[in-house]
């Protein structure tokens, strides 16, 4: 409408508000308006100008205090309807829009509105539905269209809100509000590539904030791109590469626009954290998140995640449990049950590794039951297995192992194998559990199955290096680990393996030592103590290690203290099947040098059977007592040992003695182990040693009973007081209770007590002690025997 008034002034004024100046002339129409408040035409002006002025509350508030606001002006009443759109009165809005479009049909703007504001009011099927008949109309029209797009942005359909958008450029592409709603809705349909050409092709359309987030945009797209794990080998971080490209040359860009430009700046800076992710540069991470929080810049919760896996990474997990927690605990726009899981586990690997099972357990069961076994897809009518559901319970299989308990971690994967027998990553994984129930034969035929469905999968192949080296395939481990190190050098997996490798091709150190008192023992002596040790050389040629060791033992009879020196060198044998070892010592224990001989070959039969045989020549098992009175024995022997798993074994060997005195000593034990419990830092374990020996001579110097055998169940119990990735400290307690029978003096009780710690640290050292306490009859005498024994393996 026209503005007027009867008044030189009031068109002056009115035409100052033309003119950008609002106030003198909104002060002026209050005026009139409290003297004439029935004035339509005053109530009309006011009503426009406030429009201009942006003053929505003024608006409402006239046109509600006014005695009759009916019969306003097309353009009045569609600024007082905007003005409730703008305020959220929504029915109000709608009632004014439905009335304008009652009025004047000529003018769609009502319709326009009256559409915009269904869906602004969340009735979107409402708002669709007329979109779709306005477009239906008038379809030759930009503006319907738009109006539709608007309606299918609010109703969160982003694609057909794109189709309306792209109708309504082609219809009006010189329209600069139709570009702009066009270049929006390729933002939104997460095509800013695209928005932010047609943005450059067209300067000023969009105003440099939007630029600047369609700039933010395409360097997250590249981000996702390259986080996606279908990305080839070759090119897996071109992308990444590209976006921190990006993101450093714009960050530098918007830092230099000062306060401008600091919400952007902030949110490049965020962002590029996940593209540092994406580039597994994970230290970068954390120190970009520290730098960041040390700065007072606010932190998004969705890149919260990968900061949490940054630091899993670098073997923080009590940085990274609390990191995971607050990410799950926030709702993110763009999360998706797969970002949502990812979190999940990750907190659960965090919290195993910060010894807190029971949460880590918990928060691994939910996430199970979040994700449905199946899914159903629209207009597709056979259902489709989860595969989220499938890593949950990957994921949780893994977490029994890490439990220590094999069995339920074997007995899950067993069923996941038997329901998706081509599935790769559960046979994989099940390898991985049968490794750690030492049965890597099985292991390998899970990995060959594997293999033929993924031929070059990193975890596949990582998985048969492990199992080469639990089997002694230098060779093949070899091969496999450069080929993953050469392709995914930044792979956790990888390196663990690498490690491993490193370690395998390390000098060994073996060190045994003991001190025992006991109350004249006719076996050990009064005061006795030994050393063992002995140095092998790194891998020779793959199979081959040489050896050289030394050692000395003492101890007190009643004819006087016997003492026993040697030195020895040989070398070892390790392939697949055989492990074999050949030495010759010196050795000295008070009647010159004596020259001794030992060989040992160990046959692995499967992944439960192993034979063995060895002989010696100056046996290092003589008896001290029998050394000192220069009687040595030779002996061979001969083993044959049973392994279910890694909760029972049984080990059966004979070995027969030929002394220089004219004795003949056969000796044969069988000695046994079965879990009986297991917790996630406690196991027991049920022993048996039953060993019995017979000989020929009648009397000897030392101890030599016609024959004997012991009888010593016992109860072993494993504590672990502290472990941390491959560090581990234990307390092992021991308790035995059994018999023992020597011919001509009767059977008497044999208990031992025992404690003992060890320490293993960096796959390098393995260290521990032990103090028993034994109490057992001799020749029918009984004899208490205190023992401290230390054992150490170095690797360097």
């Amino acid at each position: 409408m026209a503005l007027c008034a009867p008044a030189q002034d009031y068109d002056t004024l009115i035409q100052q508000a033309r003119a950008g100046d609002y106030s003198p002339a909104l002060t002026m129409l209050r005026q009139r308006l409290r003297q004439t408040p029935d004035d339509r035409r005053v109530l009309g002006d006011y009503i426009l100008i406030s429009g201009w002025a942006g003053h929505s509350k003024a608006i409402t508030q006239a046109y509600e205090q006014a005695e009759s606001p009916g019969n306003l002006s097309s353009q009045a009443l569609n600024t007082v309807a905007r003005a409730y759109r703008d305020t959220q009165r929504w029915n109000n809005a709608i009632t004014l829009f439905q009335q304008g479009e009652r009025r004047f049909h000529n003018q769609p703007a009502f319709t326009y509105g009256h559409i915009m504001t269904l869906a602004d009011a969340g009735r979107t099927d409402d708002a669709i539905r007329g979109g779709r008949q306005l477009v239906a109309q008038q379809p030759r029209n930009a503006d319907s269209h738009l109006a539709l797009d608007y309606a299918y942005v609010q109703a969160g359909q982003p694609y057909a809100a794109l189709e309306q958008a792209s109708q309504a450029y082609d219809l009006a592409p010189a329209r600069p509000y139709v570009m702009r709603a066009y270049i929006l809705a390729q933002q939104r349909a997460q095509l800013p590539q695209a928005a932010l050409r047609m943005t450059q092709a067209h300067p000023g359309v969009m105003d440099p904030a939007q630029t600047r987030s369609l700039q933010a945009d395409v360097a997250a797209q590249l981000t996702r791109a390259a986080s996606a794990d279908s990305r080839g080998e070759a090119s897996r971080f071109a992308l990444a590469d590209q976006a921190l490209s990006l993101y450093d040359r714009l960050i530098a860009e918007w830092r230099a626009m000062g306060p401008t430009a600091r919400a952007d700046v902030q949110r490049a800076e965020a962002d590029r954290l996940q593209a540092l992710h994406a580039r597994r540069r994970m230290r970068d991470v954390v120190t970009s998140y520290d730098a960041m929080r040390a700065n007072g810049t606010p932190v998004p919760s969705y890149v919260l995640g990968d900061v949490a896996s940054a630091y899993l990474y670098l073997q923080q997990p009590e940085k990274a449990a609390p990191l995971f927690q607050q990410s799950l605990a926030t709702i993110h726009q763009n999360r998706t049950s797969a970002n949502r899981l990812a979190d999940q586990s990750g907190l659960f690997y965090a919290l195993t590794e910060s010894n807190q099972d029971d949460a880590a357990n918990a928060g691994m069961d939910r996430a199970i039951q979040e994700q449905p076994i199946w899914n159903y897809y629209k207009g597709t009518p056979v259902r489709e297995p989860n595969p989220l559901r499938m890593d949950a319970e990957l994921t949780r299989a893994q977490g029994y192992l890490y439990e220590g308990d094999s069995v339920r971690a074997q007995q899950t994967l067993d069923q996941m194998v038997a329901a998706a027998p081509d599935n790769t990553n559960i046979r994989t994984m099940r390898a991985g559990v049968y490794r750690a129930r030492d049965l890597p034969h099985h292991a390998e035929r899970d990995l060959k199955i594997a293999e033929s469905q993924m031929p070059r999968s990193i975890g596949v192949e990582v998985g048969q290096a492990e199992t080469a080296l639990a089997l002694q395939e230098w060779h093949q481990a070899k091969l496999l680990r450069d080929d993953v190190a050469a392709r995914a050098p930044e792979d956790t997996t990888v390196q663990r393996l690498a490690r491993e490798w490193e370690v395998h091709n390390m000098a060994e150190w073996r060190m045994t030592a003991s001190r025992g008192v006991t109350t004249n023992s006719p076996v050990l002596g009064s005061h006795e103590w030994n050393l063992d040790t002995v140095l092998y050389s790194p891998p020779i040629d793959e199979n081959w290690r040489v050896f050289a060791g030394t050692g000395y033992s003492q101890g007190e009879f009643d004819e006087g203290n016997g003492y026993y020196g040697w030195a020895r060198a040989g070398a070892e044998w390790r392939s697949r099947v055989v492990t074999a070892q050949a030495e010759v010592s010196g050795n000295r224990y008070g009647y010159g040098t004596k020259t001794g001989a030992a060989a040992s070959v160990f046959v692995d039969l499967n992944d439960h059977w192993q034979v063995g045989a060895g002989a010696a020549l100056l046996s290092r098992d003589t008896p001290l007592r029998a050394l000192k009175h220069n009687i040595t024995a030779n002996s061979l022997n001969a083993s044959l040992r049973w392994r279910g798993d890694d909760r029972r074994e049984w080990v059966l060997t004979i070995t027969p003695s030929f002394f220089s005195d004219g004795n003949n000593r056969l000796e044969a034990s069988l000695s046994g182990r079965q879990r009986l419990y297991t917790a996630p830092k406690v196991k027991v374990d049920a022993l048996l040693n039953l060993s019995g020996s017979h000989n020929t001579a009648d009397d000897a110097p030392y101890f030599n009973p016609k024959s004997d055998l012991t009888v010593l169940p016992a109860l072993q119990i494993t504590h672990t007081l502290y472990q941390r990735y491959e560090n581990r400290w234990e307390q092992q307690f021991l308790l035995g209770v059994g018999t023992y029978s020597q011919r001509n003096f009767g059977t008497g009780g044999i208990v031992t007590v025992g404690y003992g710690q060890r320490y293993r640290y960096n796959d390098v050292l393995d260290v521990g002690f032990m103090i028993t306490g034994t109490s057992r009859p001799y020749d029918g005498q009984r004899e208490r025997d205190y023992n401290f024994l230390v054992n150490m393996t170095y690797r360097f």
